[in-house]
């Protein structure tokens, strides 16, 4: 089997050169890593990574925790973030954690054994022993000030979508949405529907409850069960507006005559073909790439931004 030493004959080149490809370190000029990258191949080398993370304190691993896969925002984003960690040299370890608490603490745990280089939170759960120091990105929620938070611009966004929902003719117009377990720039979304409706001296109409992923179906009904006599509603996540979709329909509502849906997330066009929602779409590429670029920082030890707000773009369709 070939070694490092192999390669470096190969190619004509020091072992340190060899060592700054595959580390991707330090100055090496294009020909020397071409030349690298021919032996390599040429010689079938497969490098000791477990070798490599001893020496270098690091593994090149990422953990991503969602509370669910089965989503169309966590799949779009987790396939950006999978291929940008992986142009920057990373692999991503898939979390599906649900309302399992101790399965992010077992990830935690190797953050803190130095087995796992860093992770990106997406979930709900409370955690006590985070260190500032930890290598953590998050989108939405907030875990500190040392601990990076990318997110969308939930309350400009939000205030547009209400106020868009009310000149089209809404008079009773609700919020549907689940609540987060934390705190979480997602209660934004709530907070800008509640300053329009007060503004106007309208009547709030408001959902905003815990939901375990895999029922939305069954708020969707409890929300039109509660609220009626609503001609529309803002809704805080794809999934939840499809099945306030389907539950409004089966209650024979035409949609968008007799009732109106905006959801936030914008993505459900990349999965269904009919019908075409209005929505926030947040722009999970711009999202992926700020949560990549601030993790990579903190790994590194250099200067993160605490707080990033992507911009989301308003989509007309045909639930409006």
């Amino acid at each position: 089997m070939a070694g490092m030493k192999d390669v470096a004959k190969l190619a004509g080149v020091g072992m340190g050169t060899v060592s700054r490809v595959l580390n991707d370190s330090g100055y090496v000029s294009d020909d020397a890593r071409e030349r690298v990258n021919e032996a390599m191949n040429a010689l079938n080398y497969t490098p000791n990574y477990s070798a490599q993370s001893l020496k270098s304190q690091k593994t090149k691993l990422v953990g991503l925790f969602v509370p669910t896969i089965n989503h169309p925002f966590f799949c779009m984003i987790a396939q950006y973030l999978e291929s940008m960690l992986d142009e920057a040299g990373y692999k991503l370890m898939l979390v599906c954690s649900q309302n399992k608490v101790e399965k992010e603490d077992n990830i935690i745990h190797l953050i803190a054994q130095n087995r796992m280089d860093g992770a990106i939170f997406f979930t709900h759960q409370n955690h006590d022993d985070i260190s500032p120091d930890y290598p953590i990105v998050t989108m939405d929620r907030h875990l500190g000030e040392h601990i990076p938070c990318i997110t969308s611009d939930n309350y400009d966004a939000s205030r547009r979508a209400v106020e868009y929902m009310l000149e089209r003719g809404c008079k009773k117009l609700g919020y549907f949405g689940g609540r987060p377990g934390v705190e979480s720039e997602v209660t934004l979304r709530l907070e800008a529907y509640r300053d329009v409706m007060r503004e106007r001296g309208m009547e709030e109409r408001v959902l905003f409850e815990p939901i375990e992923h895999g029922l939305e179906g069954e708020f969707a009904e409890k929300f039109l069960e509660q609220f009626g006599d609503c001609d529309g509603a803002f809704v805080s996540g794809d999934v939840l507006a499809l099945k306030l979709y389907y539950q409004a329909v089966k209650n024979g509502k035409n949609v968008p005559q007799d009732f109106k849906i905006i959801s936030y997330d914008g993505i459900l066009s990349e999965w269904f073909d009919k019908p075409k929602f209005t929505s926030v779409r947040q722009d999970s590429e711009k999202i992926s790439a700020a949560i990549v670029e601030q993790l990579v920082n903190k790994i590194n030890k250099r200067q993160f931004q605490q707080k990033i707000i992507i911009s989301s773009e308003f989509i007309v369709g045909e639930t409006t």
